[in-house]
């Protein structure tokens, strides 16, 4: 790889978590054996699938301009206009995740958010007008976000979740739609921080460049990646290596204000497992996702009811929350090592239906949960 395509795909690793971001992408055709490449960079989360194309100066005598036109434009459009064309007409393409786990990409072809990506890295004295250029619009798949490497970094340094980067291109593309012209008069850095500010792409306000050295990260308050890289590291598999993703999935789409209430309430899980009395579980649904998630802290003493507690409560919340998905999640202090505690997780994905007996249990004030309330964040941003 180059420099370039490493550093992408250590910030999309870090970004979309290593189960869902790809960069070993070589595979063979069916008739030749030929060696072809899908894409630079792709990230497939359940809907979503970015495909990336990637292009690196490398010396040569040609203007940045026709470098620009030639490589970026002219090449990696193509490019990813095979990549698409590939999902179409391949049965199977088995590429490998950053986690080391192969899965066929084919599977992706029935994602409802597609979007492609070219990331560029120039010589010094690039022109800003090109730098400048926010698309490439094809006739035939679209428009294509034009980044240069520099902009992307600062990106995925400001939006550190999934969710907030794949909102942040299509507010890109909204707001390049209602302007182009001015739009591409305008750096990288005015667009994200007018996404600080407001999703409203309807105008544009030379004060929001303000948010981009007033922004205040806070990223401890929603941060979860050691979370997600314990629960991956000690996930007790029971089919196939995979089997956890649709978890991580889950987390994943959550940004960061809906980060930060999850995070609390595992905190809390934790914590309060030391506590011999029954502690109520804590809950969350996010009705943009409709995933609910329960957390359940347990005594050592009851730990031998773990499997029901789990499974029991997770149902039961996302009965009452008519979610469709639900992750659970039972936390215990371990009995032979005091100092660890044992974290279980499941997962539902299935459609709601009424319930007789679900009615029953809820009209008799069981099982057990507290009063929810419903929070409205208008800008996680702010």
């Amino acid at each position: 790889m180059t420099k370039s395509e490493k550093i992408i795909a250590e910030l999309n690793s870090n970004v979309f978590f290593k189960e869902f971001t790809f960069s070993k992408n070589d595979f063979k055709a069916l008739d030749s054996k030929q060696e072809l490449e899908f894409a630079d960079n792709v990230v497939w989360l359940d809907e979503l699938l970015l495909i990336y194309q990637i292009k690196e100066r490398e010396g040569g005598s040609s203007t940045e301009r026709n470098w620009f036109e030639n490589k970026v434009i002219n090449k990696a459009v193509k490019q990813i206009k095979s990549t698409l064309s590939y999902i179409s007409y391949y049965p199977e393409i088995v590429i490998e995740n950053e986690k080391g786990h192969k899965l066929d990409i084919i599977r992706a072809k029935a994602c409802t958010d597609k979007k492609s990506i070219i990331i560029y890295s120039p010589n010094e004295g690039f022109p800003d007008e090109l730098r400048r250029r926010k698309f490439y619009e094809s006739s035939q798949i679209g428009l294509i976000h034009l980044f240069h490497y520099e902009d992307y970094y600062w990106i995925c340094r400001f939006l550190i979740t999934p969710a907030e980067i794949n909102q942040y291109l299509d507010f890109r593309a909204e707001l390049f739609q209602y302007d182009r012209r001015y739009s591409n008069a305008l750096p990288e850095q005015y667009f994200l921080a007018h996404f600080l500010e407001t999703l409203n792409a309807d105008h544009f306000e030379p004060k929001y460049i303000s948010n981009l050295t007033n922004h205040k990260r806070d990223i401890d308050r929603f941060d979860v990646s050691k979370i997600i890289e314990n629960f991956a590291r000690n996930i007790k598999l029971v089919n196939h290596q995979t089997e956890y993703y649709p978890i991580i999935a889950a987390i994943a789409k959550l940004n960061r204000s809906e980060l930060t209430e999850f995070k609390l309430r595992f905190s809390l899980s934790i914590e309060k497992s030391e506590t011999a009395e029954f502690i109520f579980p804590y809950r969350m649904y996010i009705p943009r996702t409709d995933c609910g998630f329960i957390f359940i802290p347990l005594h050592s003493s009851k730990a031998h009811n773990w499997k029901n507690a789990l499974n029991n409560l997770t149902m039961a919340h996302k009965y009452e929350s008519k979610a469709r998905k639900c992750v659970g999640v039972v936390v215990f202090r371990d009995k032979s090592e005091l100092k660890y505690f044992e974290v279980y997780w499941q997962y539902v994905d299935e459609a709601w239906q009424f319930d007789k007996e679900m009615e029953k249990m809820f009209k008799e004030n069981y099982p057990p949960f507290r009063t929810t309330k419903t929070k409205q964040v208008d800008n996680p941003y702010k």
